[in-house]
């Protein structure tokens, strides 16, 4: 099938890049002809002083996109545009285009947007969701994007002006990882026609665990972004009640120097940060772990990382917030606790050690499903199944 392939890549890589190349892959590796239409945010860095004024009308809507489509699905003449993210630099203006182009769009659903301007309905250290119904006033007022007025009121005016012109009914379909984002995309008023679970999936070859001693790790894991949102500094809270338990952090962010000062201050001899580590050493210290912590105090929805836990046969501990309790079978393949809640996260991390036997159940569970539910080719199967059925719409 010729699959057109949309993605603006985010300045620092993340999950959501991650996923978005899995995707391509996945469509190339089975024989689809695959055409990708993507930009990369570094292209920002660069922009002279009249490019940087353009910014602002690019953003809502991009003549550049328009044109550049219209060249590509003359050529190529896709059955299908599979698309991730659109902001800031591809805009809007490609659904508008691929519409009137009469091209089926397969929106994955990522985050929030366009729903919220800066996508995760979290601002100020709470969830919020206050712009969901179209009112983007509330998003300028908290400064909801990078903590401006400025871009908080470009990513307003981009998302009210092109919510306004439609932009959401011309999607063919809206792909959720998980049902919780199926609720909250029901809630904003998509009708459940367009609304189809995909989740993640992942290679579990490229990640193989130790058969030899399931069950078996050194210390405790939190990998992922340092900020305020994804918790880590419930789980240093957690751990200064824990000496005798290890505790590596992987991964760099806003609040790394505060998360140093903390460890400093508190004297935590039992928690090492080791800076981000990609690739193999992300791989080995995975590997090495007896289980991980998704302490997310925002909605999650299906963090790549989780998959990579699964294959490599851990136990994950996560909040019970957004989509992890979807990911995160309670008893099964880990434990749930109150977001926010160090207390919590202590009883369970003291429950799970106390059970050696569950946390070897849990990682072969995790396993499994990285086999199976979560393997490439059901998910490929799934996709193809929403793409037929767009097509026959």
């Amino acid at each position: 099938m010729k699959v057109l392939f949309v993605h603006n890549f985010y300045q620092q890589f993340g999950g959501e890049d991650s996923a978005a190349i899995a995707e391509r892959n996945l469509l190339e590796s089975n024989g689809d002809e695959v055409l990708c239409f993507t930009r990369h945010n570094d292209e920002i860095k660069s922009y002279s002083l009249w490019e940087k004024a353009a910014f602002i009308p690019r953003t809502m809507y991009s003549h550049r996109t328009e044109r550049e489509i219209r060249k590509a699905v003359e050529a190529f003449q896709p059955k299908v545009a599979f698309v991730h993210n659109v902001y800031p630099l591809i805009s809007p203006s490609l659904y508008h285009t691929l519409h009137a182009l009469k091209v089926p769009i397969v929106q994955v659903v990522h985050d929030f947007r366009p729903f919220c301007p800066n996508g995760w309905f979290y601002v100020d250290g709470q969830i919020c969701e206050r712009c969901k119904f179209g009112n983007y006033l509330h998003a300028v007022k908290h400064r909801c994007y990078k903590d401006s007025y400025a871009l908080s009121a470009l990513y307003s005016a981009a998302l009210a002006g092109n919510r306004m012109a439609g932009m959401t009914d011309k999607v063919a379909a809206y792909v959720c990882l998980t049902n919780f984002y199926k609720q909250k995309m029901l809630e904003v008023g998509l009708p459940e026609r367009k609304i189809f679970i995909r989740p993640n999936f992942i290679d579990p070859a490229l990640f193989a665990p130790d058969r030899s001693s399931p069950g078996s790790g050194e210390y405790a894991l939190y990998l992922g972004r340092l900020s305020s949102e994804k918790g880590p500094l419930t789980v240093l809270r957690a751990f200064e009640n824990l000496p005798d338990v290890p505790l590596k952090i992987v991964g760099t962010g806003p609040l790394e120097a505060e998360m140093k000062q903390y460890i400093r201050d508190k004297h935590l001899g039992n928690v090492e940060m080791v800076g981000f580590k990609s690739g193999t050493d992300k791989w080995h210290m995975i590997k090495n772990s007896l289980f991980a912590i998704i302490p997310s105090e925002c909605y999650e929805n299906f963090p790549m990382v989780s998959l990579e836990y699964f294959s490599g046969g851990k136990p994950i501990i996560a909040s019970n917030l957004g989509g992890l309790p979807h990911i995160v079978e309670e008893g099964k393949t880990g434990l749930l606790y109150r977001p926010g809640d160090a207390a919590d996260l202590v009883e369970k991390i003291r429950c799970l050690l106390s059970r050696p036997a569950q946390i070897a159940e849990m990682g072969n569970r995790g396993r499994q499903l990285a086999e199976t539910r979560y393997g490439p080719q059901e998910s490929y199967s799934n996709l193809m199944n929403i793409f037929a059925q767009v097509r026959c719409q």
